[in-house]
């Protein structure tokens, strides 16, 4: 009886810590017209519906348009595998004071890559490369001149 009761508490143990860290490490690239985008967020949104769905994960991409994906509420590198709607936007890096319009963004962001109707599954695995070409996004949306 005693064995029972111990071999049920290891178990327990290894299900509610989720047995071992499954995080992958995701990178990549946000690109329109071969030109690497800088100020823009990616967001990667769980679609699975179940107990365990895996957090989202966020990254902001550099001068070169590239970005490193961490999970948002507990900031911890990379990303559970699973599926995922991606939600890809220009973050003003130089928001205007509050009651003012914001400012335009400067590039042409398809709106099928901003309203998350684009799926992506996340492997598990060592790293992935994530490249998202806007150019291959439908629907894109024409922005007023600068």
């Amino acid at each position: 009886m005693h064995k029972n009761i111990t071999l049920f508490f290891i178990f327990i143990f290894l299900v509610l810590s989720g047995c071992g860290d499954r995080r992958t490490e995701v990178s990549g690239t946000v690109t329109l017209d071969g030109k690497g985008l800088k100020d823009i967020t990616v967001l990667l949104q769980p679609v699975t519906d179940t107990a365990l769905t895996p957090e989202a994960a966020f990254g902001k991409t550099n001068e070169q348009g590239k970005f490193s994906l961490s999970l948002v509420n507990s900031k911890k590198y990379g990303v559970v595998p699973g599926e995922y709607a991606v939600f890809i936007n220009w973050n003003d890096p130089n928001p205007p004071p509050e009651n003012q319009p914001p400012n335009p963004c400067p590039y042409k962001i398809p709106s099928s890559a901003k309203n998350g109707s684009f799926r992506y599954v996340i492997e598990t695995g060592k790293k992935q490369n994530v490249d998202f070409n806007l150019s291959d996004f439908p629907d894109t949306e024409t922005q007023p001149p600068n």
